[in-house]
Parts: C-alpha cells; sequence; structure tokens
C-alpha cells in the first residue's frame, strides 16, 4: 500500500509512506518449499562522510541480504601488508562500527563471513590524503560535536561554519576558526528539540558541504499515555466484553483500537510512533524500528546511533541553497478536501465570454435536496468552486448561462486535478517478496484458522445444498462485453479488462491513457496528456489497437471522448495478436456500438458523474444479544473489534465499547494508536489471557 498527498511528489519519491499487507493464501497458492537462501553484501560508513588520512575515523557498517534484512556477520579488517586494523563485531541487527586511524598510502579490506558461513571480502571506501572530519558523540541534553582536519590543508578548510537542521529549520548555527589549531569541539544542546533527525553539516570558507553526519534527538513530550482496559472480560463462546479507553490528559486525541485473536500473527515491530518519529525520515529501510523506542537505555541510544550511520546518509544541494534557486513545485499544495472543478474543452474565448457562467445542479446519494450553483468561467474555459465539498458520487447536472447553449459542440470534463497516480514510481520488488512469510507461527495461526473456517462453511455449504444442482452461472458484465466486442486472439484473458461503461470515473479522465495511469502493474504511463504520451511495460513499447485494427499514432486514441468508449483491454507482453508477437504487450480499446452509444437526448440537462470519496464503512461486528442474530454458522473471526475512529475530548474523555468473542478465543490482543491536539503519538498492545 501507497500513500502521499500531491504536495509529496515534489519531492524525493523514497519518502512516500510504504506498507505491506499480508493475505491469507488457500493451501495451493501458499508459498512451497524452502525460502531462498540469503546472499548477504557488506556496506561501509565512514561517519561525517569520508575517512581522512591521519585522523581517527569511526567506520560503521550494515550487512544485509537481497531483501533488506539484517545480515549476522563476522570477520576482519586487514591492510594491504597483511595486518589487521580492526575486528568485524556485529552490534545490533548486522550494524556495529570500529575506530581506526587511517593511512593514504594502504588500502583496506574486509574478509568475513556470513550466516551461512561462507566466506567474503570487501573493500573499504578509499582514503583522503586530507580534509576535514566530523564525529558526534550524544550526551543526555546535548550532541557533542568534534571537528578535525589534516596538517596541511588549503585555507578554505581552516575557516569554516557548522550547521545544524531539524524539520527544515535551523537550529544550531557557529563559526569555526582552524588556522591555529587542528581539532575543535562544542556541544548543540537538545533539550527543548521534538524528536527526530537532527542533520549536522560543516561548511567549508566558500560555504561548500565537507563533512556531514545525522544524530537522532528523543523527546519524552512526543507521546502520551492512555489506558485500555476492560469492565468486563469473558472467554466463552460468543461471550460479551466490555473495552474501556480513558485518554487521562485533558488534551482531545484521535485513536484508533483493534481486538484480535492472540494466536494469530501481527508485527508491531513498525507502528505509528515509529513511522512518524524515525521511518519516515530517511531514506534506507529500517528492521523493526520500533524497538529503538522500547526503552531510553544506553543500548537502545547506541543501537539508535548506529542507524543514523548506516541510513539515508544524504547530503543537501547547498550550492542550490546558497543560490536560492527555486525548487521546481509541479503540485500545488493540499490544502482543501475534495471540491467542484473543471474545464471546458471544444468552445472559442468569444463563446466563453457569452456564456460567462455555468449554471449546475448537484445530487448525492447522501443528500437527497438539490444544490443550485453558479460557476464562473475562466477565460481558458476552467471553473472552480471550492465551497462545493463532496464526500460520495456526485451527479452535476450542467447548462451553459446566455441566450446559447454551446453544448453540442463542446466537453466537460470535471475534477482534472484530482490526485495523480504516481505510475512513473516504481515499486520495490524487494519490499514485495520480504513481505513473504515462509514459517512464523502468527503465519501457522492464521493459516490454520483460514483452513478450520473454510472446511466448516464448505461443509455447512454441502450440507444445506445437496439437492441443488448448479448447471450454469451468470455471466458478468465484463465477460458480457468480452463477448460481443472481442474476437480471435484478442479473446486472450492473459491480462486486465476495463468496462469503461459501468466505471463513473472513466468520464472524469481526461482521456484513455490517464484513465489507465497507474491501473496496471509494471505498464508506465509518462505524461499521459502529451502528444504522443510515454508508454513502457517491461522494457518495451505496448502496441495500440483501436477496434482491434493496430494505430501507428498515439493521438487517434488520445483524443478519443471516454463516453465513447466501451471497454479497454491490456494484454501482457508479449501478445501474440499483434505484429511481431507485440514483445511490449498491447492496449487495445474498444468503441461503443450498437444499443451501448450513449443516447443522445435533447430533453432535460446533460449531467455526469463525479466519483468522490469513498464512504466510510462500519466495521461489522455480531451482537448475540439480538434474537435476529445468525446464531447458526460457525464464527471465525480474528479480528473481534475495531474502531479506528475514537475521538475523546476533556469533558468525554472515557469511552466503553461493547463486542462479542467468536467461538475458539481464549486470548486478546489489543492495540490503540493515535496522535492528541498537541502533536503526540501513542501506541500502546496488550495480550490479555
Amino acid at each position: 500500500m501507497r500513500a502521499y498527498t500531491k504536495w509529496m511528489l515534489n519531492f524525493d519519491t523514497a519518502f512516500l509512506y510504504n506498507n505491506n499487507l499480508k493475505v491469507v493464501q488457500a493451501k495451493e497458492k501458499r508459498i512451497k518449499g524452502k525460502p531462498p537462501v540469503p546472499k548477504a553484501t557488506l556496506y561501509f560508513f565512514p561517519e561525517g562522510g569520508d575517512a581522512i588520512a591521519g585522523l581517527r575515523t569511526r567506520m560503521a557498517f550494515m550487512a544485509e541480504d537481497q531483501y533488506a534484512q539484517p545480515v549476522n556477520v563476522s570477520g576482519v579488517v586487514k591492510d594491504n601488508d597483511g595486518n589487521k586494523v580492526a575486528d568485524l563485531l556485529v552490534q545490533h541487527d548486522g550494524m556495529g562500527s570500529f575506530y581506526f586511524i587511517p593511512d593514504a598510502s594502504k588500502t583496506y579490506t574486509a574478509t568475513w563471513k556470513d550466516g551461512q558461513g561462507e566466506t567474503h571480502t570487501t573493500n573499504l571506501p578509499a582514503i583522503h590524503n586530507n580534509g576535514v572530519s566530523l564525529s558526534i558523540q550524544a550526551s543526555k541534553d546535548e550532541k557533542l560535536f568534534a571537528i578535525e582536519r589534516s596538517e596541511n590543508v588549503s585555507d578554505n578548510l581552516k575557516e569554516l561554519h557548522i550547521v545544524a537542521t531539524m524539520y527544515q529549520q535551523t537550529v544550531y548555527l557557529a563559526n569555526i576558526s582552524l588556522v591555529d589549531k587542528t581539532m575543535i569541539s562544542g556541544a548543540i544542546p537538545t533539550t527543548y528539540f521534538p524528536s527526530g533527525i537532527l542533520q549536522i553539516t560543516v561548511l567549508d570558507k566558500n560555504m561548500e558541504p565537507i563533512a556531514e553526519r545525522i544524530a537522532y534527538v528523543k523527546s519524552k513530550d512526543d507521546t502520551f499515555h492512555p489506558e485500555v482496559g476492560f469492565s468486563k472480560l469473558s472467554f466463552d463462546k460468543r461471550g460479551a466484553n466490555e473495552l474501556i479507553v480513558n485518554v487521562l490528559d485533558s488534551v482531545p486525541a484521535n485513536l484508533s483500537v483493534s481486538v484480535t485473536d492472540a494466536s494469530i500473527g501481527t508485527d508491531s515491530s513498525n507502528n505509528l510512533v515509529s513511522d512518524m518519529l524515525l521511518s519516515s525520515q530517511v531514506k534506507g529501510k529500517i528492521y523493526q524500528p520500533y524497538y529503538y523506542f522500547s526503552s531510553d537505555s544506553e543500548k537502545v541510544n547506541k543501537d539508535l546511533d548506529l542507524v543514523m550511520l548506516t541510513h539515508g546518509w544524504r547530503r543537501f544541494n547547498w550550492e542550490k541553497i546558497i543560490n536560492k534557486e527555486p525548487l521546481n513545485i509541479t503540485y500545488p499544495k493540499d490544502s482543501t478536501y475534495l471540491t467542484l472543478s473543471g474545464k471546458v474543452f471544444g468552445a472559442t474565448p468569444a463563446q466563453l465570454a457569452a456564456s460567462g457562467t455555468l449554471f449546475a445542479i448537484l445530487k448525492s446519494k447522501t443528500d437527497t435536496t438539490n444544490k443550485f450553483i453558479m460557476l464562473p468561467l475562466n477565460s481558458d474555459g476552467t471553473f472552480s468552486d471550492p465551497n462545493a465539498i463532496f464526500f460520495d458520487s456526485l451527479n452535476v447536472y450542467y447548462k451553459f448561462a446566455g441566450k446559447k447553449n454551446y453544448l453540442d459542440n463542446t466537453e466537460i470534463t470535471f475534477m482534472p486535478d484530482r490526485l495523480p497516480s504516481p505510475g512513473h514510481i516504481p515499486l520495490n520488488f524487494n519490499d514485495i517478496v520480504k513481505a513473504r512469510d515462509y514459517d512464523t507461527s502468527g503465519l501457522a495461526g492464521s493459516q490454520h484458522l483460514y483452513d478450520q473456517y473454510w472446511a466448516l462453511a464448505h461443509f455447512q455449504t454441502e450440507n444445506a445444498l445437496a439437492d441443488v444442482t448448479v448447471k450454469t452461472r451468470q455471466k458478468s458484465p465484463t465477460e458480457k462485453l468480452d463477448d460481443e466486442y472481442t474476437s480471435g486472439m484478442f479473446k486472450d484473458d492473459n491480462g486486465y479488462t476495463f468496462d469503461v461503461m459501468n466505471d463513473i470515473s472513466a468520464q472524469g479522465a481526461m482521456n484513455v491513457f490517464s484513465y489507465l495511469q497507474g491501473r496496471v502493474a509494471g505498464l508506465q504511463i509518462s505524461n499521459p496528456m502529451a502528444d504522443p504520451p510515454s508508454l513502457s511495460w517491461r522494457g518495451g513499447t505496448p502496441s495500440l489497437f483501436l477496434d482491434e485494427i493496430p494505430v501507428s499514432d498515439a493521438s487517434q486514441i488520445s483524443n478519443m471522448s471516454m463516453s465513447d468508449i466501451a471497454m479497454i483491454k491490456i494484454y501482457r507482453p508479449p501478445f501474440m495478436g499483434g505484429f511481431g508477437g507485440s514483445p511490449g504487450g498491447a492496449i487495445a480499446v474498444y468503441t461503443r456500438k450498437g444499443a451501448d452509444v450513449a443516447v443522445d437526448s435533447k430533453t432535460g440537462m446533460p449531467h455526469k458523474i463525479i466519483a468522490g470519496y469513498t464512504a466510510i464503512r462500519e466495521f461489522y461486528s455480531p451482537n448475540y444479544l439480538s434474537l435476529s442474530q445468525d446464531r447458526d454458522k460457525f464464527d471465525a473471526r480474528s479480528t473481534l473489534y475495531w474502531n479506528s475512529l475514537i475521538m475523546t475530548t476533556p469533558q468525554n474523555h472515557e469511552l466503553r465499547f461493547k463486542f462479542f468473542n467468536n467461538d475458539f478465543t481464549k486470548a486478546y490482543r489489543i492495540i490503540l494508536e493515535g496522535m492528541n491536539d498537541n502533536g503526540q503519538f501513542t501506541h500502546i498492545e496488550k495480550v490479555i489471557q
């Protein structure tokens, strides 16, 4: 799952929120055999960025396999004369560090063994003849720094500047003179800093960065601690329970809570606290990040400092910053809800000026009353009403003002500024593969429950339908379209089929390519409104077909109105129905025909359906006190209660929630997460048995 805002797409997409959701498969679809053999790789990271000859250097290292999982390694570091320099000893999750004094005339190599006992060699980074080093030591309420230079350095490395930033704000700035000495130390007070990454950069006299280090600041004020427990507890079959959530602080809070079967696996090593305060601030993948918030012990803090040394070290482009070059901002800030907007195509500036306004009637599923609004038209045909906020699908009836109506010769597109799908941002295949669990007790519990549930469900179905003979099944709308429109090799099911006629979101798309953007895994569509757009799939270019006739000019398809299209089929590479086997796959567009052609009624106002926010659905929880509740079916719910929107206030800070046990659970796992109006986070996990 990937989540982001428009504004985030202006910057490094490595910081988009990603999470893996596990799905329990049927037996025949589960991963079989042994997991792949880990292939370990060892990386070295000099503190400050470079190893300088003659200066005592801390060299951090990290060992991980091909799926970014930590590997326990051991070995030694030797110079090219065979002299031992240091031992490689893992301190935590494949990470460690050692100190040495580099010699520019020597090279250094690590010889190490991975978890399988295989021997490897890895070269350490090159040694710089001279330069400036930066080292950081953590203290209780401050970060101690030491800056040291080589003896023979140029004048620009003798007058330095140190800058510390946090959340894009400057928190420390000092000028440093190393003209008469080679080393200086200082302290950055962090008592009143929030939790997060502190980035410390050393710049030379000309404001060029020469050393950089990130450190982590922990603040006890970034979390709060509500209470969660039971006022009524029962492990009986379908027993009644009452859960209490009490926020002791007099600050409004927004929380979510879940109660699940404790035997079902869960991974809370990455949660709201670690996501917001650590994982979202670095590029590298952190293994079990919540461990670093489990305590404030010296070991945990030292392990956290290793993460700072080995993850996400990067330099700002200080040249652009100093020259005040503007950022390339493509997407505006997300400052409002989904509001009504659009654009008129096909009308001349004179016609737009004559009309001036678009009259619209808004009808929604949730509101039985109709809303009448007037949308002023800009000279380019665009219109917007920031006050027309909607949360579900919206029916918009519209008409131009003025004596003449140009609806017959124009096309109106609504919501052209929807949040784009970042189809050009590739998913990390390693993230997908490493999410697979081959052998864990939690996964085994989930699979056992799955098998038990389906075995009983099939038993009940077979008994209830013992005398029923099923002869056929009704075809889906997509299957009917496929039968009606496709022929020959185009009936191939090795791909994706989109029923455009029955997809309300299709009418809001600018063209076929903007509609397809982000909908097909692996199909990359860049600049869908360009002529021609950029198409790529597995290294090749997909072939284009219109009503099964090859199309060489993509503009023939991109200029089509979505209301004229019945179906789109995407064929995975290679597509044998295309010329030369279409090694890049194929995109086939089918126009409406016969009874499927949209009726152009002259009576009444034209209208379009706009897809809004998905309506909030309440989590199903049975009430076994009700006589209408179906009591015969086996209750195999693994999640017994879930509430994603718990709002507390100073006056109403203790809330109670009722739920019923399933048919077998003997231990509950409670997870409570959320944040309050002060921006503090909480994560509480308990097992009650």
